[in-house]
């Protein structure tokens, strides 16, 4: 955030800077705009995961369709900055739920994973209206919604939620060695589109 108001403050500088004669001194100072443009790409390459989400939210993000279906991530996008994976957001879709992946990049190195399984729950449907006594009925049936997060780096953090409850924060190393897996298949499909 310090040199994203640092390049904000160069911007300022050079917009009020005014010769004599009324025109732009940036006219008289290339290489100030060429520092800010150099700033601009060298400082937000590190981004933060709240940083990635507002370029995200505002439109700033290149988007690029994997044209094929992931292997375990389903239809895949990805959202770049100065050519450089920012986030992967992916969607395994079936006929009664979905399962859903948003994984936040800095380089190599995964920040954060978004988690999301939305399934109907069969076991619970079929013992409330047994196959051989009730005809299917799709209005009764009952769907669980689950979103498990992952922080990396210095502030590790795992959360299991349910109906904006968080029900726990046991990690499930498992869990989360299956979704970094899948990341960097994810981060490595992107790339063959890029070549």
């Amino acid at each position: 955030m310090k040199n994203i108001l640092r390049i904000i403050f160069l911007i300022l500088t050079l917009s009020s800077c005014k010769n004599e004669s009324g025109k732009d001194s940036a006219e008289s100072k290339p290489d100030l705009n060429k520092e800010i443009i150099k700033e601009q790409k060298t400082e937000l390459t590190d981004l933060t995961i709240m940083e990635i989400d507002s370029l995200y939210d505002n439109g700033i993000l290149t988007k690029k369709f994997y044209p094929n279906m992931s292997a375990c991530g389903g239809g895949l996008f990805g959202f770049y900055y100065n050519n450089e994976l920012k986030l992967i957001d992916s969607k395994y879709q079936a006929e009664l739920g979905y399962s859903s992946k948003k994984i936040y990049w800095n380089g190599k190195k995964i920040l954060k994973i978004r988690y999301r399984e939305y399934f109907a729950e069969w076991g619970k449907y079929e013992r409330n209206y047994p196959p051989e006594k009730v005809e299917y009925d799709p209005n009764k049936m009952t769907y669980s919604d689950t979103i498990y997060e992952v922080t990396f780096g210095d502030k590790y953090e795992f959360k299991k939620m349910s109906d904006n409850r968080l029900i726990s924060t046991k990690t499930d190393s498992t869990l989360i060695e299956k979704l970094t897996d899948c990341g960097k298949r994810m981060k490595t499909e992107l790339e063959s589109i890029n070549e």
